[in-house]
């Protein structure tokens, strides 16, 4: 099995912000998740990006 890594890019957002929510769910913290799919994706890729991320394949 063979696995990549890579830069995450916007179109990735939806399921990193799904696996986010996911987490909160299992740390029983669901309702700490306030951001919306918009402004993760303008934190990430707008015009100055606060965070980034990896993506494994």
């Amino acid at each position: 099995m063979s696995i990549t890594i890579r830069r995450a890019v916007k179109e990735d957002c939806p399921r990193l912000l799904e696996l986010i929510t996911e987490l909160a769910v299992y740390e029983k913290a669901p309702d700490q998740v306030t951001v919306t799919l918009e402004h993760f994706e303008k934190s990430g890729f707008g015009e100055k990006p606060v965070w980034w991320s990896f993506v494994a394949e």
